[in-house]
């Protein structure tokens, strides 16, 4: 994976508008998990029309616990790619977890009380 991190990054290098050679750099930089992600597709606007690029970033950025941009890449390579049912099952999968946490999170909070979060001074 380095080597190929090594490769990616000499392609981006000679041609920092090249939207593919980020594409690979981003994905391989999944595979080592140690690279924040990189607005790609403000380099090349190719790039933006590519969903495995938006797929990626928002694998990333699910890591990151950067959930918001994460669902919205998701979407995105979703209407990028509409018979493709991999980045709809990741935005599901998000959702659900973030729903189960969230539900946890304000049972911890309410300390298993049953109250709604208006008894929180909350909006609900």
């Amino acid at each position: 994976l380095r080597e190929s991190l090594a490769q990616a990054e000499a392609a981006v290098r000679s041609d920092p508008s090249d939207g593919q050679s980020w594409c690979e750099s981003g994905g391989v930089s999944l595979g080592i998990l140690g690279v924040s992600p990189l607005p790609q597709e403000r380099v090349d606007p190719s790039a933006a029309a590519n969903p495995d690029l938006h797929l990626n970033r928002a694998t990333l950025l699910q890591y990151l616990e950067r959930f918001q941009a994460a669902l919205e890449g998701l979407s995105r390579a979703a209407e990028l790619a509409p018979g493709w049912e991999e980045p709809k099952k990741r935005h599901r999968n998000l959702l659900e977890f973030l729903s189960r946490l969230c539900g946890l999170l304000a049972n911890r909070v309410l300390g298993g009380t049953g109250r709604d979060w208006e008894g929180l001074g909350g909006a609900g």
